[in-house]
């Protein structure tokens, strides 16, 4: 970076749940590493979990260009925001979040500790509200999917797994899967095998 140049200010906005902000708060250590200014977008529900189950306060103080900011969700506080409920969350995100993140950057609220404005905006790649917000505002957006390797490797294998007729299954109670070095037989029938002994107790 020359001399003089304003140091980048990144939000970095994940989903709210474990392994996605685990994955972005490493993210945000390492551009921290690199002298950027980094502002660490969480909901005020999932932020007051980290900050009570972590030292996560402590991990980061060694970076004077860090901060946590929080943002609502827009659910009530005893709402579960997991198993079937978690998608609420997209909803409430469309009616609530998304306006609440456009004032936030529009009135300096996410400004960098040093009063700086934001210049890039990373976001969870399933998070849609975050691109159109940097689109409406001119900053830019940096979608980042924070899956693991092999649900990744999944969606660029689908096309080859329908190619060779091994999708859509024809028989709903039996599939068959054999993908180079990975062979699964009878998923189906095991799962129904195991849901009705948990019925019949």
């Amino acid at each position: 970076m020359e001399q003089g140049s304003q140091v980048p200010h990144v939000i970095i906005f994940p989903l709210p749940a474990l392994g996605p902000v685990n994955s972005m708060l490493k993210l945000a250590e390492l551009l921290s590493l690199a002298g950027l200014n980094i502002t660490f977008l969480n909901t005020d529900f999932y932020h007051d979990r980290l900050v009570l189950h972590s030292n996560i306060l402590d991990r980061f103080a060694s970076f004077p260009g860090f901060q946590f900011k929080t943002i609502s969700d827009g659910l009530p506080a005893d709402h579960p925001r997991a198993g079937d409920r978690f998608m609420e969350l997209f909803d409430s995100f469309k009616l609530v979040t998304k306006s609440l993140f456009r004032e936030m950057l529009c009135s300096g609220q996410l400004n960098s500790v040093t009063g700086e404005a934001v210049t890039c905006i990373i976001a969870d790649g399933i998070l849609s509200f975050p691109i159109d917000v940097g689109h409406e505002l001119g900053i830019p957006v940096i979608s980042i999917r924070t899956i693991s390797a092999c649900s990744f490797w999944a969606f660029f294998s689908i096309q080859d797994i329908i190619d060779a007729g091994e999708l859509p299954s024809r028989d709903k109670r039996h599939v068959a899967l054999n993908i180079n070095f990975v062979n699964i037989v009878d998923l189906n029938k095991e799962v129904s095998h195991r849901s009705e002994q948990a019925i019949l107790g």
